[in-house]
């Protein structure tokens, strides 16, 4: 009977899994015996698969995903004419309705992404909204589904509503109201417009453009409004410009984007159509300029399409995104050598049970079956830990790589693409530090070596077996100086661009950004001066305030571009008459502590009532004088005879406040007093630190006015910083990875260093017993090292050379410059790989020589 259950079950496969499951046990058994080794492993595998897989899912989300609607590749961007100033693809609403007409059949809509807002729920609580208008067909037309209640239609179109329909972003109705369902039918306000959801749209819906995630849309009659701030381009003044009423109606005001969906056949018919019903506004765009060159230019350019792909974000991030998945590979790479080396240790040590299990009859292909299981178990346990932690990284990338003012949104859901990433990192990492040891282990016949247990751990290494764990411990720490290389050029590079001068006080400026948008502000501009005088006196009053002045830009990158054409002269080029305006109080230039290089300050005596007045950058004077002394020149912001409006009166040092990164641009300053309108920041000057007065400026501002809300209090240095979300980004993640690297190496060293000890102990007690000093013996184990290091620190070196040089432009210096930080990574490599050896020399001097002596 035992002789036919035991056919029976061989026969239906039941011996098969039973010895899986008597190997699973084993194998969990082994992994309990040992806790350091099952505890590095698990660790390693979630490092390095995770930053993998964290990496992977952001560059996936920047730069390979589509967008998530029915046929993508037909959802085109539609670029019709650049705008005169700003050189963005916009277009005016006139002229949109003209080609949306022209081709009924060919869906075209609209988009104008506004400026964040602040909107207050039936609840009475407030929440900050990033704003998006679009046309009524702009989500049939995109082919996106709503998640629950309705999306826009063309009677939402309509302009002077009580009730104004919104339709809300997924994840914003969620975190909102709850749900999707529940968020159908909230009514929102605005200042004293109210709003009511109508819709939620489908969850992985997030927008058309790469890294922006509208929470509301908005119809694009809302502008007529003014509830939300848009940002435009136009003629200029004198040319029937009027910015205080509705653009609905204006052909020189260029405010919106376009998208179509077109199929690929269809394409170049239709868009040979809209090039010629967008004639005339093309040849009204060319009115802004005066050069002829560049209207001939203008009138020859061509509607085109572009993919939704190709966008600022993906420009911006797709090398940074490359180099960090290359340095994500690298710390794998290294996480996959160091088991590998740890694995032949641990083999080693468990020769002599192998050794008995072959004697007794276990073939090399269990063994090999039973130590690979081992190895897959820690394997799918840390990768599964490796996809949380992917997932979590994810998120902190972006957090990372956003801007102090704006947080990237990216749709971060598992894919296929990324679960195969997961799936072949697995695979390859049970190959390299599993299988491919456990046969090199196997076939070196060290397992099959029968005899005493001294026999089995064996005085010497063969070798190739010490030749074959050098490499490894060697391509360690090459790869391991390429990272701790890379991760000092970044953080040099952030320093660099944290402490750049700039042209102005950034270590002691405060940006005060208050609430002026009120019907009280905008409707009696004439009362601004004396309040911004009042605003002025009570901030610099406070103690350790130096100064205060108004400024009309809230932020960097706010300055408007505008043109000066000079009085006498028509010979100066478009690049030459544009620039940057911006408006700006008394006080403002020595508040931020740029230089007067020629001429005054504004005064008081610059008001509505007296001649218009302006203060150049010396960057902007040389374009329009050259080396002529700029002060008592006459300009304006159109040719002849209209050239005659402003009077030069200052010339002021060039300032980086676009950012540090980018060189100062041309700007003109005047005065907010000769034409009164809402600032939306005031600048404070302090004598220490600026975020000191936070609290004594806020209460200053309460006491003018207890009724004016106050955004937000920042230092200078903040603002300026928070624009390096790229560079912290590369920073932080290039030193957690150079730190994990130092820790691998380190356990890398200590592992193999420990078991090369252990089986030299005989050898160093004989040693010892001869007349070897203790010191000796250290310097043995120690010399090791040191050979290892420099085998591996010299062809690091080289790889360093062509990382820095690849990555040239997202550092700040030449590869001599940082040729330092191979040298310090190179040194602190050293230092780590030495002390983790110092405790295996220790253990190899501190063997008794009697004891060994005894033994053998």
């Amino acid at each position: 009977m035992p002789l036919i259950e035991d056919v029976t079950r061989q026969h239906w496969g039941w011996m098969r899994l039973e010895n899986l499951l008597h190997d699973t046990r084993y194998a969990l058994r082994q992994l309990r015996r040992a806790p350091a080794f099952t505890a590095t492993a698990l660790l390693t595998l979630a490092f390095g698969i995770g930053a993998n897989l964290g990496v992977f899912q952001l560059l996936y989300a920047v730069i390979l995903a589509e967008l998530p609607v029915p046929n993508p590749a037909e959802v085109v961007r539609i670029q019709a004419a650049r705008s005169p100033f700003d050189q963005s693809w916009t277009i005016s609403y006139p002229a949109y309705r003209r080609l949306r007409a022209a081709t009924p059949d060919v869906p075209l809509m609209a988009t104008a992404y506004a400026q964040d807002t602040t909107m207050k729920l039936a609840t009475g609580a407030s929440v900050k909204v990033a704003c998006t208008l679009v046309s009524d067909n702009y989500f049939s037309g995109l082919g996106v589904a709503p998640a629950a209640g309705r999306l826009f239609v063309e009677a939402d179109e309509r302009m002077g509503q009580d009730e104004w329909p919104v339709v809300l972003r997924y994840d914003f109705a969620r975190n909102t109201f709850g749900s999707a369902h529940e968020a159908v039918g909230q009514h929102l306000r605005i200042d004293d417009r109210m709003f009511v959801v109508i819709g939620v749209a489908h969850r992985r819906f997030l927008g058309d453009r790469t890294g922006y995630a509208p929470d509301v849309w908005f119809p694009l009659a809302l502008q007529s409004t003014f509830a939300l701030a848009v940002p435009w381009d136009s003629l200029g003044p004198g040319h029937d410009v009027a910015l205080d009423k509705p653009w609905y109606n204006q052909p020189t005001i260029f405010w919106l984007m376009l998208t179509a969906r077109i199929r690929p056949e269809r394409r170049a018919a239709v868009l040979a159509h809209w090039d010629q019903v967008f004639r005339n506004d093309r040849e009204v765009m060319t009115e802004a300029t005066a050069d002829p060159a560049v209207k001939a230019a203008l009138l020859k350019v061509k509607t085109g399409v572009a993919p939704l792909s190709e966008n600022g974000m993906r420009k911006r991030f797709a090398g940074p995104l490359t180099l960090l998945m290359a340095l994500s590979a690298s710390i794998f790479l290294v996480g996959c050598l160091t088991l590998a080396n740890l694995q032949l240790a641990r083999l080693h040590t468990r020769a002599h049970e192998l050794s008995v299990r072959i004697a007794l009859g276990a073939s090399s292909g269990r063994l090999i079956r039973q130590i690979v299981l081992e190895d897959a178990l820690l394997v799918a346990c840390g990768s599964v830990c490796a996809f949380v932690l992917g997932r979590v990284a994810s998120s902190i990338l972006v957090r990372w790589a956003s801007n102090r003012n704006s947080f990237f949104t990216f749709d971060l859901h598992l894919n296929l693409p990324l679960a195969a990433l997961g799936v072949g990192l697995m695979l390859l990492s049970l190959l390299c530090f599993s299988i491919l040891p456990v046969i090199i282990f196997i076939r070196t016949g060290v397992a099959q070596t029968a005899g005493s247990r001294a026999k089995v751990a064996g005085i010497a290494q063969t070798t190739s077996q010490r030749m074959r764990s050098n490499v490894l411990l060697g391509a360690q720490v090459s790869l391991s100086l390429l990272l701790s290389t890379m991760s000092a050029c970044f953080a040099a590079t952030l320093v660099h661009w944290e402490t750049v001068d700039v042209g102005m006080d950034r270590g002691h400026v405060l940006i005060v950004r208050p609430e002026l948008h009120q019907p009280r502000f905008t409707d009696h501009p004439e009362m601004l001066p004396e309040f911004y005088r009042r605003i002025q006196e009570r901030l610099q009053a406070l103690p350790g305030v130096r100064s205060a002045a108004v400024e009309m830009c809230g932020s960097i990158h706010c300055g408007w571009i505008t043109a000066l054409y000079v009085h006498g002269r028509n010979d100066l080029t478009d690049p030459q008459v544009h620039g940057q305006e911006d408006h700006v109080g008394l006080g403002f230039f020595s508040t931020l502590g740029i230089p007067i290089l020629r001429g005054r300050d504004f005064s008081l005596s610059d008001t509505d009532k007296t001649q218009r007045v302006a203060i150049i950058s010396h960057s902007y004077a040389r374009q329009l004088f050259g080396d002529t002394d700029p002060i008592g020149q006459w300009v304006g912001y159109e040719p002849a005879p209209k050239d005659h409006q402003f009077l030069i009166v200052g010339e002021v040092a060039d300032a980086r406040v676009n950012g540090a990164q980018r060189d100062a641009p041309p700007v003109v300053y005047m005065s907010i007093n000769q034409k009164p309108a809402p600032v939306n920041s005031i600048r404070v000057r302090a004598v220490g630190d600026p975020r000191q007065l936070t609290e004594s400026v806020r209460r200053a501002l309460y006491e003018v006015d207890p009724t004016l809300p106050v955004s937000e209090i920042v230092p200078l240095a903040t603002e300026l910083n928070g624009d390096l979300g790229t560079e912290q980004m590369l920073t932080r993640l290039a030193g957690i990875y150079a730190s994990l690297t130092l820790l691998l190496v380190a356990i890398g060293f200590y592992g193999v260093m420990s078991s090369r000890t252990a089986r030299r102990r005989s050898e160093f007690g004989i040693r010892l017993a001869l007349g070897a000093t203790r010191r000796h013996v250290q310097m043995l184990v120690i010399g090791q090292t040191t050979r290892i290091l420099l085998a591996g620190i010299l062809p690091g070196a080289v790889l360093s050379i062509l990382a820095v040089r690849t990555a040239s432009h997202l550092l700040y210096g030449s590869v001599s410059v940082n040729s330092l930080a191979i040298i310090a990574a190179s040194f602190v490599l050293a230092l780590a790989g030495s002390i983790a050896t110092l405790i295996p020399a220790r253990r190899a001097a501190a063997t008794d020589p009697l004891e060994t002596l005894r033994s053998e």
